[in-house]
């Protein structure tokens, strides 16, 4: 027979190797999602540099005159474009959807309202065309959007 302490040394060693692997499984997955909100974090921020820029600021400017007029829509097709790739992200988890709608949610909704005839026009041609856009704007709760919006958003143009 083997000796009792022997026998009672292993079974602890096995209990803590146990433990170790779950603390270390524990810690693990707490680092990858520090770095999911990490990196979500910074492709928000991109995303605002890129949406508060002068080249989008442009963009923007002859989006809401082609809107607003309703004539050369396909103006908008590049704003338009900028959200469907925000849905896409939001989509695959790559940017949490609060953030989304924190800073863009403002913008999504008056362009989706503005634009959605558009949209549909285009749909005749290409039936996926700005399902990303759609989505995101579905995802925000459709009469609730200018609520989730950060203060600081509204001084925007």
């Amino acid at each position: 027979m083997s000796d009792p302490l022997a026998s009672w040394s292993t079974f602890a060693l096995a209990i803590l190797s146990f433990v170790a692997v779950g603390i270390s499984y524990w810690g693990i997955r707490r680092q990858t999602e520090s770095l999911a909100t990490s990196v979500s974090a910074d492709l928000c921020l991109k995303l605002i540099d890129r949406f508060d820029g002068a080249p989008m600021l442009a963009t923007r400017g002859l989006a809401a005159r082609a809107l607003l007029n309703k004539s050369n829509l396909a103006q908008a097709d590049d704003l338009f474009d900028f959200f469907e790739l925000v849905g896409l992200y939001v989509r695959r988890n790559m940017l949490d959807v609060e953030v989304a709608h924190s800073m863009f949610f403002h913008w999504i909704n008056l362009y989706w309202h503005a634009g959605k005839d558009y949209i549909v026009r285009s749909r005749q041609r290409s039936t996926e065309i700005y399902s990303e856009f759609e989505g995101l704007y579905s995802s925000g709760g459709r009469d609730e959007g200018c609520s989730k919006v950060s203060r600081h958003q509204s001084h925007r143009s």
